[in-house]
């Protein structure tokens, strides 16, 4: 049996932070006494963005970029603020 990596190791320190920064804002987030809005809002943008990582990791395994790299690190911040709109006003849309 082979000793290859199936992804490169410079995704190590990205998906590292990434998932420090997502049980932070999780426990924050949970703490926050708005009926949960926010913890909904967060999760949906955790799922969307590991979806978004995997396609990362998918396409580029062996050889990330430096975007590719900087999207994983940082990249849920991002989600979460385009989520925040897109969720609140889906949910207004619906009456919910």
């Amino acid at each position: 049996m082979s000793n290859s990596n199936i992804i490169s190791p410079s995704y190590k320190r990205p998906i590292t932070v990434a998932l420090i920064a997502q049980v932070l804002i999780a426990l924050l987030t949970s703490l926050n006494l708005n009926g949960g809005t926010m913890a909904r809002i967060c999760g949906i943008a955790l799922v969307a963005f590991w979806g978004g990582v995997a396609v990362l990791i998918w396409r580029r395994p062996h050889n990330p970029s430096k975007i590719d790299l900087a999207l994983i690190q940082l990249g849920y911040f991002l989600v979460i603020g385009l989520a925040w709109f897109l969720v609140l006003g889906i949910w207004k849309m619906r009456g919910v």
